[in-house]
């Protein structure tokens, strides 16, 4: 007997698609200014493996819109004013709550009784209530040209504007306490100094000028703001204006990054071997040592891109790097064919086979745990950043040297290339580099190709 399920969530289309529509919770639209999460279906079949398969993901991913909010959907985006005049109604409420006492006795009344458990803003108009409205701070500006613009349901805008001000609680600049009209030339000096000193905890590398720039161009654009709408009884300054950026080649990355030593990575290996909630984890890792891919790369492979019985290249074993449903390419010098050896191939081996134990298919992704649906913008990025930092705590659990990161395992493969003696023809493909000759680009088939990269790689020993 068949079972029919009813799926929720789902608007059929005039054209004859399927839509994923699903309301968002009252605080996460509030925060981002979005009533409902909305994507159209691939799928149009409700009765296929497929359909219900990405009817799970759009769930989950739901479920990931509205964590992504969880910091915001608590935050208060009322003005100073605003906050002031409620703190007033409800210093009368609780005043006119006490019979039989005379306000400043209700008052003591009420601090002795409930004063802690009351808003800060709150208990200081019940004492003072000419005290005035809280200052306007950098936070309040925050807010203002979030609602102003309309920004709040934007993941991308929302995210570079959270990733300024965590940069600025870096600088020992608190946007919550710091006051429009208190800020000074050197709240800018110490944003400026605090962008020059960031390091990537996966590659080590500083901020490019660009991304400095664009990130102060943020900064400006809420402050200006700010001072454009907002009546200030002094005037204010933007401290992030004409901001003496470093030249380009000055901001080059110097050795920031380091090879893996072989003490190190074993070490390494064995505490994720051990300590993994997740045993996709040690496979990813083993893949990443005999690649010399990026972290992306390997962590959003689908199935189909591992060719364990090298059908096109002779028999040799193979991943390939190219764009998927999960990411994609920037530019065509990353897109390539990799030999699998050692330790790498023997676990892609066993986890493969066990994949397709469970069922997956070659458009399924080889680690699911980590590999999301590209439905927004933001989710490959995401999905990317939680990937490094599981790994950057067992790396940063062994190793004390800040130049050692995720990324020094690129750098262990291409120095043992470079130590064998291959030439730049070789490595350039284990680096994601475009091949830097016409005949290179050109000529030669794939399974050639692939051969004199095995060799390389035997020889390298990775």
């Amino acid at each position: 007997m068949a079972i029919t399920m009813k799926l929720k969530h789902l608007v059929a289309l005039k054209n004859g698609s399927i839509k994923f529509k699903r309301r968002l919770p009252v605080d996460v639209f509030r925060a981002s200014g979005k009533e409902f999460f909305e994507i159209t279906m691939k799928n149009s079949d409700t009765t296929t493996v497929n359909f219900h398969k990405e009817y799970e993901v759009f769930m989950r991913e739901w479920q990931a819109f509205v964590d992504a909010y969880g910091a915001r959907k608590t935050s208060d985006v009322r003005t100073p004013e605003e906050r002031y005049k409620d703190a007033l109604r409800q210093r009368t409420e609780l005043l006119t709550g006490v019979r039989g006492l005379d306000q400043w006795e209700a008052r003591d009344l009420i601090l002795e009784k409930v004063g802690s458990e009351l808003d800060p803003l709150v208990r200081s108009v019940l004492i003072n209530p000419d005290a005035g409205p809280p200052p306007f701070t950098l936070e309040d500006a925050r807010n203002k040209y979030v609602k102003d613009k309309g920004i709040a349901g934007n993941i991308k805008k929302m995210q570079r504007l959270d990733r300024a001000f965590e940069r600025l609680a870096q600088a020992g600049l608190v946007a919550e306490e710091l006051a429009l009209v208190d800020l000074k030339k050197a709240h800018g000096q110490a944003w400026l100094d605090t962008l020059k000193e960031y390091r990537n905890e996966n590659t080590g590398k500083p901020y490019a000028v660009d991304t400095m720039q664009r990130m102060t161009t943020d900064l400006k654009a809420v402050v200006n703001h700010a001072i454009s709408f907002i009546d200030f009884d002094k005037p204010v300054t933007n401290p992030f204006m004409r901001l003496p950026f470093p030249e380009k080649d000055q901001q080059r990355a110097v050795e920031v990054v380091t090879s893996m030593p072989d003490e190190i990575l074993s070490q390494i290996t064995a505490r994720i071997d051990e300590r993994s909630r997740i045993s996709e984890l040690a496979i990813l890792w083993r893949l990443l040592v005999v690649t010399g891919c990026r972290l992306s790369e390997i962590g959003f492979l689908q199935m189909q891109d591992v060719d364990l019985e090298g059908s096109q290249t002779g028999g040799i074993p193979v991943v390939h790097v190219r764009p998927n449903e999960f990411r994609r390419i920037k530019d065509l010098g990353g897109m390539r064919t990799l030999p699998l050896t050692g330790e790498g191939l023997d676990a892609a081996r066993k986890h493969i086979a066990q994949r397709r134990s469970e069922g997956a298919s070659p458009h399924d992704a080889i680690f699911p745990a980590y590999a999301k649906v590209k439905n927004n913008e933001n989710t490959t990025a995401t999905a990317a950043a939680n990937l490094s930092k599981t790994l950057m705590k067992h790396v940063r659990a062994v190793a004390s040297d800040h130049r050692l990161v995720v990324h020094s395992l690129r750098h262990r493969l291409l120095d043992r290339l470079r130590d064998a003696g291959a030439s730049e023809a070789v490595r350039d493909p284990f680096a994601g580099h475009s091949p830097r000759s016409t005949g290179d680009k050109t000529y030669g088939s794939v399974e050639a190709r692939v051969r004199e990269l095995h060799r390389w790689i035997e020889k390298a020993a990775p």
